[in-house]
């Protein structure tokens, strides 16, 4: 009796771990799609307050740019979706 209660609290667990992980990213997703949209839309505007406040040269500020949604991207993939796919399948083979 106690070792099939140990395995629903384990199975439950695992699904807790799973949605968290899941909905994590789907939040990282949209807070992403809603900054490349701002950074789109007030690249005008905030690019030459950056240049004129920090000296960052337009060559860099696209880097910046361009390496801090690729850092993004694989956060999201590789940290939070990936984990939580596997947790995922791990609970569906647990059933029974």
């Amino acid at each position: 009796m106690l070792a099939l209660y140990s395995r629903i609290m384990e199975k439950q667990k695992l699904i807790l771990i799973r949605d968290f992980l899941l909905k994590t990213f789907v939040i990282g997703l949209a807070f992403a799609i809603l900054l490349f949209v701002m950074t789109v839309i007030f690249w005008d505007k905030w690019s030459g307050f950056i240049y004129t406040k920090f000296q960052v040269p337009q060559k860099e500020l696209g880097e910046l740019f361009v390496n801090s949604f690729l850092y993004l991207r694989l956060y999201l993939i590789f940290v939070i979706l990936v984990p939580g796919i596997a947790i995922h399948w791990l609970s569906r083979s647990k059933k029974g």
